[in-house]
């Protein structure tokens, strides 16, 4: 069907007078005709392809009803409703991982007792508080510590940067105040909040519950909302079309083909990526597989930008990364202006922060003086009657200021105390005229801030913040596209006429906490999907690698990365032997497999009872003698002169990695889940598989992208351990376990 639009008709016009008139004037059949709807004197009717040229044709400036239209057909239909589809699919999957996030937190603290939240390391209890003054842009920090004094506070997951709420009776109360997590020991936290929480926030008794941030799912619909109503005469309008697929994209005609380069060390693969990315008029993609310096990649396009006098804003979706592509700007003495909260960004790098660099700003430093007098006429008002309703009786601002003029009372309200609330509202008036040009001041000390910075870096959930809703860039880089949801990175896509997207569809999806949501497509980034429908036309993989052993790197190559993928002579054939590794040449499984020789290796349980568990109350699994086994190896590596932080434990499994940590006694020796662990790397790198049962079930280990970000973590070492009777029933792991065989240790205990 074709859409076609009649102007002019008038409120008396319906339906059947449409069909009526086609029929009669144009000789088609009802069976021609589908949907009719009429809004504001303008129908859009829905006829077949083959009759609508001859509808237009005949009815234009004809009569329906006696009324003279005109007729055009409507050529945005088909757009109209791609785009609708897209909104209302996305608008109700981010609202279906809100209410998920939200239930889950509510539900967790009213099925479980106090305790069993804080065991679960989401909650800490029995805390005072300590007031520790301000942060250097006038936030309040609290001090939470155990009521007894000198006691640790237990093992938890609230980590510097979390939001956090805090409660002394009712931890759902909806006016329990929330902070940032700005410091982190083993005796205490300090949490900043944006305003002067409540008071009983100061005493003891107290509970912190690890919280939900709303902000971003607002503004991931605010976005949703943005792309959807965007003029298609409009740049984000072309960007709409071209994002769905509905137009072809297009390329620059005056890109140079000779590129002068800031960093002359990118290989061609690299230098290829940006080369095309500079041809792209409206988006690129970069693939950046595991050790192939996706990041440098990013820095170079978007110093080629800088160059050009162009707006740069470049995000992800985690402030690690942000802060990764910072540091490397900031070394490349690139003027770069961060935006986020203090506390979350990287204690070296906060002078590159908004809220550090305008505390030097001559208006802001103007605006602080305006705010200082404010708070003093606040202070002031003190001493003179507030106007509620009880004394008002009806009477205005103005009545009450022009009473006092006259210094008469009113409607049985004594003159001094008429005189007293004229006072108090003078100096309301003050206040509000001073904090009006304090945010005045402000917005032009942060406007002209982002006009001198070269490149904006933030967060994409923060891109969405009112300080950006007028900004408009040249173009926009967002790195760790693949792991962002696509109503996340269309946070930052809308701010941009050119957007780089930069990420690994092979490596793990965005986290999705909703079955339902992730089912239907919250769990595939922007990046997988324009890939979809564009291909390698809009795409560069960038090729060499320099991070792994060979051996380690070759069957992730062949099996998701088509044998693309090339090792730097660096690390080709780099062992554990360049770091002075002593071997003791013992026979038992732990010299053994820690044998330079062999840079991969698979320890297999399957001969011993080495069954997986699942706790009570939990979705997550964990392997006892797993753990026992990957902490003999790392005992004895530690032994072998080598450190401690050039090994990492990972497991798929949060229960595990609670129980490795449980059982560890090396300092430094990080342990954590897969997922925790992407984008990292070690020299030696120990798995644990977890998996091993009867009905030979392996889980979320189907997922294959997990197994590769699993399996392109160690530089020089690769350990596995697993049970090769229960994961060789997925035809991947058989694969593995038989490219081990080959290629490197195999090892039954």
């Amino acid at each position: 069907m074709q859409n076609i639009i009649i102007r002019d008709i008038n409120e008396h016009i319906g339906p059947g007078d449409i069909v009526g008139a086609f029929i009669n004037e144009v000789n088609i059949s009802s069976n021609d005709i589908g949907n009719i709807s009429i809004k504001d004197n303008i129908a859009e009717v829905e006829v077949k392809k083959d009759v609508c040229q001859k509808v237009v044709n005949v009815m234009d400036n004809n009569k329906i009803g006696g009324v003279k239209v005109t007729i055009t057909i409507d050529n945005d239909a088909d757009r109209r409703k791609k785009i609708e589809k897209y909104y209302q699919k996305f608008s109700n999957l981010v609202e279906l991982e809100r209410q998920e996030e939200m239930e889950r937190h509510e539900i967790e603290i009213k099925r479980l007792s106090p305790r069993e939240r804080e065991k679960k390391g989401r909650a800490l209890l029995n805390l005072r508080a300590k007031d520790d003054g301000k942060t250097y842009d006038h936030k309040h920090k609290i001090k939470f510590m155990k009521k007894e004094v000198g006691d640790k506070l237990p093992d938890t997951e609230i980590s510097i940067g979390d939001l956090v709420m805090i409660s002394k009776e009712d931890p759902l109360n909806n006016n329990n105040p929330t902070g940032t997590v700005a410091e982190k020991t083993n005796y205490s936290i300090t949490v900043v909040f944006d305003k002067k929480p409540q008071n009983f926030v100061y005493g003891d008794s107290l509970r912190v519950d690890l919280y939900v941030n709303d902000i971003t799912f607002q503004r991931m619909l605010e976005a949703l909302k943005k792309f959807k109503n965007a003029d298609k005469n409009t740049r984000l309008g072309e960007l709409q079309q071209k994002m769905l697929g509905l137009e072809d994209v297009n390329w620059r005609k005056n890109a140079r083909d000779k590129i002068e380069w800031i960093n002359e060390e990118l290989n061609s693969s690299q230098k290829n990526a940006v080369r095309n990315t500079l041809k792209a008029e409206d988006f690129y993609l970069i693939q950046g597989p595991p050790g192939t310096g996706k990041t440098m990649t990013a820095i170079e396009i978007i110093n080629q930008g800088v160059r050009q006098d162009q707006e740069i804003l470049a995000t992800a979706d985690s402030n690690v990364a942000v802060d990764n592509i910072v540091e490397r700007l900031v070394n490349m003495g690139t003027e770069v202006l961060r935006f986020g909260h203090p506390i979350r960004v990287t204690p070296l790098l906060r002078e590159h922060t908004l809220d550090y660099k305008i505390l030097d700003h001559p208006d802001y430093k103007k605006a602080e003086e305006l705010r200082e007098k404010a708070y003093g006429l606040i202070d002031k008002q003190d001493k003179y009657q507030h106007p509620n309703d009880s004394l008002r009786r009806g009477m205005s601002n103005d009545m009450i200021i022009e009473r006092a003029g006259l210094n008469k009372g009113a409607r049985g309200v004594k003159p001094a105390e008429i005189e007293s609330m004229a006072e108090w509202i003078e100096l309301q008036q003050e206040i509000d005229e001073l904090f009006k040009e304090v945010d005045q001041l402000e917005n032009k000390a942060i406007k002209d801030l982002l006009d001198k910075a070269e490149v904006v870096c933030t967060t994409n959930s923060t891109s969405g913040s009112e300080l950006f809703y007028d900004y408009k860039f040249d173009l926009v880089v967002i790195d760790e596209a693949t792991q962002a949801t696509e109503p996340a990175s269309l946070i930052s896509f809308t701010k941009g006429d050119r957007v780089v997207l930069i990420g690994d569809h092979k490596q793990l999806p965005p986290t999705i906490l909703n079955k339902k949501a992730a089912e239907k497509g919250l769990n595939k980034s922007m990046f997988e999907r324009l890939y979809e429908i564009y291909g390698d036309k809009i795409r560069t993989m960038l090729e060499i690698q320099y991070r792994m052993h060979d051996d380690i790197m070759n069957f992730s190559n062949q099996e998701f990365y088509n044998g693309k993928l090339k090792s730097s002579t660096d690390v080709a054939e780099h062992t554990l032997w360049d770091l002075g590794f002593k071997t003791k040449g013992k026979k038992c499984f732990t010299d053994k497999s820690l044998n330079p020789d062999y840079p991969i290796v698979f320890i297999d349980t399957k001969e011993m009872t080495a069954e997986e568990r699942s706790l009570k109350g939990s979705n997550s699994y964990d392997n006892p003698v797993e753990m026992e086994v990957l902490l003999d190896i790392v005992d004895e590596a530690l032994k072998s002169k080598l450190n401690a932080e050039e090994i990492a434990v990972i497991a798929p499994y949060k229960d595990q990695v609670d129980l490795l940590k449980k059982h560890n006694n090396v300092e430094n020796l990080e342990i954590n889940t897969v997922d925790g662990f992407q984008g990292r790397e070690k020299e030696l790198i120990l798995v644990s598989l977890v998996r091993s049962n009867n009905s030979n079930n392996i889980g979320f280990l189907r997922d294959l992208r997990r197994i590769n970000v699993t399996l392109t973590r160690a530089k020089r070492k690769l350990i596995i351990i697993g049970d090769s009777s229960t994961v060789k029933t997925h035809q991947t792991y058989e694969n593995l376990i038989s490219y081990i065989k080959k290629n490197g240790l195999y090892y039954q205990l």
